[in-house]
């Protein structure tokens, strides 16, 4: 019925915003407006008794009526307000009974001006007009919050004054009759031209208030979506570090950051998919949630890194302690599609230092460090940041300032360590490896400036410098020797590499079929295609093509079945294995003969004794290097080995290659 209503006097419904805020701003409007409409009706009655009548006594009944409506009107709007703001179905109520108030009221103003009009003079007359008429005008001015409850006095009161005066013989209240008539059709007008503009109002702003909501909303969602990880529901890493910024610039230091990382989580998605890893992932997600609790927030901070920034720790104990209560939590078997899989994780933390202002990156730093630490210690699985920790990150620092200075090829040279044939004990090639002395570093390995180097794109230029040391000592060598140069992940992957190296040959007036280009399966990782394509050039152009550290990683047979290879290196963490472990040596022999059914030779890394020769040779290894046999050596001591240096084979060794 409620409903029924706001439709028929206000065109608006419930169930909807502007129709609710027509309801609230015509009620509000209305409760401020009705003292004054009571008031204004008591006054002009009141006097209208005294002007008609000459005293007040005799319509007493009346202007107490009134007051007596007013006073239960004032009772109902601020007597039940001071319990608070009333319900959109109790405001529509009150506008209901506003308009029945307003019947009754004018009801009886209507009955004592038509008593007074049928009795009295005609001054008496015009006092009922005069003052019936601004009554009714007042009211209906008052009511404008309301227009359906405005037009009941101007049709209750003016309306049948108007028509007795109209019926009476007396041109002057007849004159007077019509100009009432007129102003209250006017006012009727008036109303309800007022009564849509304020709907119209209203609506707009709803509607403005609306889109406002709107945008707000949707820059809520958008800074959710911004700062939420949508995997696992967790803050993602911009959250993390705003939240990382607010602990460093506040006045504790009480708070720790710890990193964990999954151990083997990237097998785990190479062998049975992204999806298992996602799993994977939400459930230590919710691990990690469960055991840090309100005690500190956890992201992730991408791949299969997660960050939590804990409170009230300020000891290094205190961390590792809080830190093993972590991965307790955390690691364990996980069941996801019928399928057991062991969770492990390791943890590194940082905690603000004493000496210096506090950092976000600072501290996300040592954490990393602390991170590598217990990854590279297994079974330790929380390491805390010690200032020891940071001297590798001070190296790397360094290395990448010397990169830059102009002058440091300068100091980059090329040494060759012999390739020996296990047939005949004589080298067959020599391979180019990279030496660093810098003046103020002293000898940096490959192994520390080659990454460096390819982060920093500043590879290609060491590759060439090194090429052509390497290509032009290579010219004096013996037609039959070979040069093996190993080619980085950025020369391998680098469309026209191949043509780049061919060029150096050319310019080196070195044959092609007398380079091995070396490549290991992390290159070939980097971009297989664009690294197919150069190994296939420079096959064509004559050179041999060598797949180095076989054994090491976990997708090497795939890369036999897909590239021809002319030659494998075994890796030396397998040649070292077979002479430790009986189950290491029937690997390496199961790894020879694989090779030996592609109709592909081997050659065994990290010779370093008598007996591992042996071992090697009697496994069917067909060439060998390491330290027993030769060490690296500059480019003019290695052209004394040519035509003498020949390796004493074991005389076992010698009738199993007979």
């Amino acid at each position: 019925m409620l409903s029924q209503l706001m439709r028929k006097y206000f065109g608006a419904d419930l169930s909807t915003r502007s129709g609710r805020a027509i309801v609230e701003e015509h009620y509000w409007s209305l409760r401020r407006q009705t003292p004054i409409v009571y008031l204004l009706a008591l006054v002009n009655l009141s006097t209208m008794e005294i002007a008609a009548g000459g005293t007040l006594s005799a319509g007493l009944n009346v202007p107490s009526f009134i007051a007596a409506c007013g006073l239960v009107r004032m009772w109902h709007w601020y007597g039940n307000g001071r319990a608070g703001v009333p319900s959109h179905e109790l405001m529509l109520r009150r506008l209901r009974q506003t308009i029945w108030f307003a019947a009754a009221v004018c009801i009886a103003a209507c009955g004592r001006c038509l008593y007074l009009l049928s009795a009295g003079d005609a001054a008496s007359h015009m006092a009922v007009m005069l003052f019936g008429g601004l009554t009714a005008i007042g009211v209906a001015y008052g009511l404008t919050a309301l227009p359906a409850a405005g037009w009941i006095p101007l049709l209750l009161i003016i309306g049948p004054i108007s028509l007795e005066a109209l019926l009476s013989n007396d041109r002057r209240f007849t004159g007077a009759a019509f100009g009432l008539v007129v102003v209250a059709g006017l006012t009727m007008r008036l109303l309800g031209a007022h009564g849509r503009h304020f709907t119209t109002v209203i609506r707009s702003r709803a509607a403005s208030f609306r889109e406002r909501e709107l945008v707000e909303n949707a820059r809520q969602e958008a800074l959710v979506a911004a700062t939420t990880d949508f995997l696992t529901g967790l803050p993602n890493r911009r959250a993390f570090v705003a939240a990382l910024e607010d602990a460093t610039s506040g006045p504790t230091t009480a708070y720790a950051l710890a990193i964990l990382d999954l151990d083997r989580f990237k097998a785990v998605n190479d062998t049975f998919g992204h999806a298992v890893g996602d799993h994977l992932l939400k459930e230590v997600a919710a691990r990690l949630f469960e055991a840090v609790g309100n005690r500190g927030v956890v992201a992730r901070l991408g791949g299969d890194e997660f960050g939590v920034l804990l409170a009230d720790v300020g000891k290094a104990k205190e961390a590792q302690a809080i830190g093993a209560r972590i991965l307790h939590k955390v690691n364990g078997p996980a069941f996801i599609h019928e399928r057991e899989f062991a969770i492990a994780a390791s943890c590194g933390m940082g905690l603000p230092r004493n000496d210096e202002d506090p950092s976000p990156s600072r501290l996300m730093a040592d954490a990393d460090l602390a991170l590598y630490e217990a990854k590279e210690n297994p079974g330790g699985g929380v390491a805390v940041f010690e200032l020891r920790m940071e001297a590798p990150r001070r190296r790397r620092a360094q290395i990448e300032r010397a990169l830059h200075l102009p002058g440091t090829q300068d100091h980059m040279r090329v040494v060759f360590q012999p390739i020996f044939d296990l047939k005949s004990g004589r080298i067959v090639a020599n391979e180019a490896l990279a030496r660093w002395s810098d003046p103020e570093l002293g000898a940096v390995s490959p192994a520390e400036f080659v990454p460096i180097a390819e982060q920093l794109g500043l590879i290609d230029e060491i590759n060439r410098h090194l090429m052509r040391l390497a290509f032009e000592a290579a010219r004096s060598w013996p037609a039959e020797i070979k040069l093996s140069f190993n080619l980085s992940a950025v020369q391998l992957c680098t469309s026209g590499s191949a043509r780049t190296v061919l060029g150096a040959l050319k310019r080196a007036g070195l044959d092609a079929r007398r380079l091995q280009a070396e490549v290991t399966e992390t290159a070939l990782l980097a971009d297989f295609e664009r690294a197919r394509t150069n190994l296939s050039d420079l096959k064509k152009a004559g050179a041999t093509i060598v797949l180095d550290d076989f054994g090491a990683g976990f997708a090497s047979i795939g890369y036999l079945r897909q590239l021809s290879f002319d030659q494998i290196k075994l890796d030396g963490g397998l040649v070292t294995a077979a002479q430790h472990s009986a189950d290491g040596k029937r690997l390496l022999r199961a790894v020879v003969g694989l090779c030996e059914i592609l109709g592909v030779s081997t050659v065994a890394e990290h010779v370093e004794s008598k007996e591992l020769l042996g071992l090697v040779m009697e496994l069917g290894c067909t060439a060998g290097q390491g330290f027993w046999l030769e060490r690296p050596l500059a480019a003019h001591d290695v052209l004394h080995l040519f035509g003498e240096k020949v390796i004493a084979l074991p005389a076992r060794s010698r009738r199993r290659a007979a």
